[in-house]
């Protein structure tokens, strides 16, 4: 979800530290949110000498929103972004919201972004009203942060999406919602359209791996790639899932 699924939450913890056996709800809320003021102040002061890789490391390396990533590739994505500066960009979900940190740091400092979450379900999660005001919290001071909860393959959230936007294309589209084959497939036909020529369509989970992880984004995407100028960021072939696929819109 931008993120990456909740689903493939559980595959990562494997890579993360488990929480401590028998500690009360509200104590590892607590421990989470100091851990993630900790990791923004220690980005607030040692970040901008050490640029993309301390941003990769402070939206991968905390578990208040982090982003489910590999951070290697989400850095080989990042200089693409750096470079570009996207004025008008949308991801197709938000999960814990690393992704959409990442985005409002490297977007223009005056960009529209949108980043639109399912409530629930399998591919979904949605956020709660403090969520919801910590992710706005991420925006810069004059960037315009939207956040739309819905179905994406609706009609309704397509709507809302290009009012947002004002009628403007986009510079950069991230999908990494409903992971389903029809589901990509869907926010692939329904929101790339919006994307001008020279922008970018970056999709997560491109590497085969289980179904309740990547579902059917890896068949998707052999089928796009072959005839379109892309670029793949994989750390490994056979690392079972993640993976991120640029698509350069001609």
């Amino acid at each position: 979800m931008a993120d990456q699924t909740l689903a493939q939450s559980s595959a990562l913890n494997k890579q993360s530290p488990k929480p401590r056996g028998g500690e009360p709800a509200l104590v590892r809320k607590v421990r989470k949110g100091l851990e993630g003021v900790r990791c923004w102040a220690r980005y607030l002061l040692a970040g901008p000498h050490r640029g993309l890789p301390a941003l990769v490391d402070l939206v991968v390396g905390n578990h208040l929103f982090g982003a489910i990533q590999i951070p290697e590739e989400l850095e080989s994505l990042g200089k693409i972004l750096a470079d570009r500066r996207p004025i008008h960009a949308l991801e197709i979900g938000t999960a814990h919201g690393g992704t959409l940190l990442f985005l409002t740091r490297l977007a223009s400092p005056e960009a529209i972004i949108v980043s639109v979450d399912l409530p629930g379900g399998r591919f979904g999660g949605g956020y709660g009203p403090k969520r919801r005001w910590f992710y706005q919290r991420f925006a810069r001071r004059e960037q315009k942060l939207h956040l739309l909860q819905g179905d994406s393959h609706s009609p309704e959230m397509l709507s809302r999406v290009k009012s947002a936007f004002k009628g403007e294309p986009l510079d950069y589209l991230f999908i990494d919602g409903d992971h389903s084959y029809e589901g990509v497939k869907s926010d692939f036909e329904m929101y790339g359209p919006l994307v001008k020529k020279g922008g970018l369509i970056a999709f997560h989970d491109i590497v085969e791996g289980k179904p309740e992880a990547v579902g059917g984004v890896p068949q998707f995407w052999r089928e796009l790639w072959s005839s379109c100028h892309h670029e793949e960021f994989i750390k490994d072939p056979l690392q079972g899932g993640w993976g991120i696929g640029v698509l350069y819109v001609d």
